[in-house]
């Protein structure tokens, strides 16, 4: 027994270290729908393989009455439809980006009164610019906590207050789309398994721990060094990429057991936020997780909150019009809503989580680069 188990721990340091270089990446260059990006297609088809051999340990297919695993499903609401289940990362992006892809948008262009582009109630949202910074400025902590390949963690910071205000906001932007009642928290309205699925939890645990060690060990060897890429100019490769790399070969070769890093190594992530720290007077501080109720706070104490059109709204644009206001469709505030709720649940005092799958690779790609580049755009300089 102690043979298998320090073999599900080998197999999951690595299984963190791979996940975690192929996500600071960012790009997917290596898949086979992309340009290259510079890359050969060596290396290319070495990290595909690496893809492949961590996706292999995603874990069984949710099953009806199954409670939601915070490593592999969403926490703040189950799948749609009449069966009650998890609905995986996988799913939920699909739904959100199916979702943005009929969205008629919140504008639509008439004659009357005179001929302009109109907001249309219950297709558009308008909202304070200085709150529109708000309501997305948890999206990085949130991609980094959903990183694959996350260790296990628990909150242990000061965050209800952050988690309530997160969800109120939530509820304000579905009441600007015409909800009338707000809705409970997401904490303890979904049943979330007590003990997450583990990556090691197969059943032919050797063969898997040899074929993620041969991938990860060529797509690792695949990756050019900083002073290559200075001498060179390559900007083909992130340079979390390359540290990352050295940090997987370091750990196949047994010199060290690195298998994560932070994005600064005082940042404990139970306790403080992970998309970086604040250097008051030149030094690095990390920032509690509850530090950022005091912007919802903030927005609360001004009034600002999310509306629906005014009668003959024309559309807003960020050159012209009222440069205080952002317009956004009503789909686009429902999916918001739903992040910041996922938030909420998951920064809740005692939350915990096992090992990020990397099927949430998909999930941090979505809030980020998706809708949350989106929403970013429309407000700033």
């Amino acid at each position: 027994m102690s043979g298998q188990l320090e073999l599900a721990d080998a197999y999951e340091m690595i299984y963190s270290a791979a996940s975690r270089m192929m996500w600071v990446q960012r790009t997917r260059v290596w898949r086979l729908d992309s340009l290259g990006g510079g890359w050969s297609e060596e290396r290319r088809a070495a990290w595909r393989e690496l893809e492949a051999a961590l996706s292999a340990s995603e874990g069984p297919a949710p099953q009806e009455g199954e409670p939601s695993d915070p490593t592999r499903h969403l926490i703040s609401r189950r799948a749609a439809g009449p069966v009650d289940r998890p609905i995986t990362f996988a799913e939920a992006v699909a739904e959100w980006e199916a979702r943005m892809a009929a969205d008629p948008g919140p504008w639509e262009t008439r004659r009357e009164p005179f001929l302009n582009d109109y907001l249309v109630p219950g297709r558009a949202v308008v909202v304070p610019e200085g709150h529109m910074m708000t309501l997305t400025g948890p999206f990085g902590d949130m991609v980094n906590r959903l990183a694959p390949g996350r260790p296990a963690l628990k909150i242990a910071g000061d965050t209800a207050e952050l988690s309530r205000l997160a969800h109120v906001a939530a509820d304000e932007l579905r009441a600007a789309m015409g909800a009338h009642a707000p809705t409970p928290h997401p904490v303890g309205t979904v049943p979330v398994a007590s003990v997450s699925h583990r990556p090691s939890d197969v059943d032919d645990l050797r063969p898997r721990y040899d074929a993620l060690f041969r991938a990860a060990s060529r797509a690792s060897e695949n990756m050019p060094t900083l002073q290559y890429m200075r001498e060179n100019s390559d900007f083909s490769v992130n340079p979390l990429t390359v540290k990352a790399a050295q940090d997987v070969r370091e750990l196949l070769a047994g010199r060290s057991r690195v298998f994560w890093r932070e994005q600064h190594e005082l940042i404990d992530p139970s306790v403080h936020t992970t998309a970086g720290v604040q250097w008051p007077e030149g030094q690095p501080t990390p920032s509690p997780i509850g530090a950022r109720a005091e912007f919802f706070a903030r927005s609360a104490e001004l009034g600002r909150k999310p509306r629906p059109p005014h009668p003959g709204e024309v559309r807003i644009f960020r050159e012209k019009g009222d440069p205080d206001h952002v317009a956004i469709s009503a789909v686009r505030a429902g999916i918001l809503a739903e992040i910041l709720d996922e938030y909420a649940a998951r920064i809740q005092p005692g939350a915990e989580s096992g090992i990020m799958h990397f099927s949430a690779y998909d999930l941090t790609e979505f809030i980020d680069e998706g809708i949350g580049r989106e929403l970013r755009e429309t407000f700033g300089f």
